[in-house]
C-alpha cells in the first residue's frame, strides 16, 4: 500500500510539473511601448505543430504595433509533451 502511495504521489507530481522562462530578444533605444503584441508556436510532442507563427510581425500586427520597441520570447514545457515559444513585442 505504501508503495502504491509513493507511485502514485510521483506521478501526480509529474503531472503538474511544467517550466517557463523568458528571455529578451531586442530592444530599441526608446521606452517600453503602450501597446501590447503576442504571437505563439505550439507543438505537441516536440514535433507535431498546432499552430507556427510566432514572428515578431505577427505579434506586432496582434497588438496593433507599428513601431517596435521591445520583444522578448517566453518558452513553456510541460512535461516535454507540451511546448510553446510566445513572442511578447511591446511598441506604439
Amino acid at each position: 500500500m505504501k508503495k502504491l502511495f509513493a507511485i502514485a504521489t510521483v506521478a501526480l507530481g509529474l503531472a503538474f510539473m511544467s517550466c517557463s522562462s523568458y528571455r529578451p530578444v531586442s530592444a530599441g533605444a526608446g521606452t517600453v511601448g503602450a501597446k501590447h503584441g503576442e504571437a505563439t508556436a505550439a507543438k505537441l510532442f516536440g514535433f507535431i505543430p498546432l499552430s507556427s507563427d510566432n514572428t515578431m510581425l505577427k505579434a506586432a500586427q496582434n497588438g496593433g504595433i507599428e513601431h517596435i520597441a521591445t520583444v522578448d520570447q517566453k518558452y513553456f514545457s510541460f512535461l516535454g509533451l507540451y511546448t510553446s515559444v510566445t513572442t511578447i513585442v511591446t511598441g506604439d
